[in-house]
């Protein structure tokens, strides 16, 4: 029986020392657990919330580390110890970049505290950034903005309806016109609508005309746009049009195919390499130009017509070269590159069109650099 009793005893001791020894735990809590930031705007960048800690237990509280779910979000804590009965401020800081959509970041707080880690949350919803106009339109003529100013039709067959857009902007505060000068006998153009009122959209259609089925090869042009503004000087820029005319090949057996000519080129890739008036090169320079050449050869079985060899560069001059080569025959085209022009990089292409159905269309990369 006494042994009962003392064990009794030593039992309620350790448990008075216990409960003493928690009443003197740290102790955190929180304002509040989730805080919703509501509609938040991307392009507006990062948003802050604060949550209030507070120590509610009888000994200094430590937060040891706080940990988010995302990169996104970034937490910045007490460093000192929080005394007992005071508070210190968790600051999270939410970057919506790259982030549109509905959101919940959790955050969790790790201290000295009885709980040991604690769970917090953000939520909200991105609103994604409006795309600015300098975005969509990067190209300039006066207050007009357009996507483009450089239009390809690859390779357009005869009696193709074929057609190209550019979508314009005036970017003014005032009303402005636009009128489409004339490009060549090879193209049509429209503008709609030709006034534009501040902030309106419109677009410029490129087609290729009757007569551009009559012919093959590259053909270029320059299409004139003029913008004008009242009480202001008219404003004149271009845009660069190209097409590629080809045969129709459609229509072509398999016995026809295997009979066809065929373009194999010595190089697609022409590298004049670094360029210097100083430096000695087994390469041509006469007068600030330096040459180099490809031969083209045709593989096939039937006459290979070659309709252009054409580079839009106006750097490069392309010289040299037969027009009709029987099977097997070859010739070489000669690339001359005014040298004095090349100030830093460059990167052009040579245009051929032919009529090998496996490839009417080929390009040879032209490189250079200071």
């Amino acid at each position: 029986m006494m042994k009962f009793k003392r064990l009794v005893c030593t039992l309620t001791a350790v448990l008075c020392v216990w409960a003493a020894g928690a009443q003197n735990d740290a102790q955190l809590s929180v304002d509040e657990s989730i805080y919703n930031f509501g509609a938040v705007s991307e392009s507006d960048g990062a948003v802050t919330h604060v949550f209030v800690l507070k120590n509610t237990g009888k000994a200094p509280l430590a937060i040891t580390r706080v940990t988010a779910s995302c990169g996104c979000t970034r937490p910045e804590y007490p460093q000192e110890p929080i005394a007992p009965g005071k508070t210190g401020e968790l600051k999270i800081t939410f970057d919506p970049a790259g982030h549109p959509g509905l959101f919940y970041k959790t955050i969790s707080v790790y201290s000295n505290g009885k709980r040991g880690s604690y769970s917090l949350a953000i939520k909200g919803e991105v609103k994604p950034k409006v795309l600015q106009p300098v975005l969509t339109y990067p190209y300039s003529i006066g207050g007009l903005k357009l996507h483009t100013k450089t239009i390809l039709f690859n390779a357009v067959r005869p009696s193709e309806v074929s057609s190209e857009r550019i979508d314009i902007l005036n970017d003014t505060q005032t009303p402005l016109s636009v009128c489409l000068g004339k490009p060549s006998d090879y193209f049509t153009t429209e503008v709609t609508p030709a006034a534009l009122q501040p902030g309106q959209k419109g677009e410029i259609i490129i087609k290729l005309s009757e007569k551009a089925a009559d012919r093959k090869g590259r053909v270029t042009a320059e299409l004139p746009v003029i913008v004008a503004v009242a009480g202001q000087k008219e404003i004149t820029g271009q845009i660069q049009l190209a097409a590629n005319l080809i045969d129709n090949f459609s229509k072509l057996s398999a016995t026809e195919k295997a009979q066809a000519p065929e373009a194999s080129l010595s190089s697609t890739i022409l590298e004049f390499g670094q360029l210097s008036a100083k430096e000695k090169s087994i390469i041509p320079l006469v007068g600030g130009k330096v040459t180099v050449a490809f031969d083209i050869t045709n593989t096939g079985k039937s006459p290979l017509l070659i309709y252009s060899v054409t580079s839009d560069d106006l750097r490069l001059d392309i010289s040299g070269g037969k027009r009709e080569l029987k099977p097997g025959a070859s010739t070489t085209i000669k690339v001359t590159l005014r040298s004095k022009d090349v100030k830093t990089r460059m990167e052009s292409l040579v245009n051929i069109v032919c009529n090998d159905p496996n490839g009417p269309v080929r390009l040879i990369k032209v490189t250079a650099y200071r």
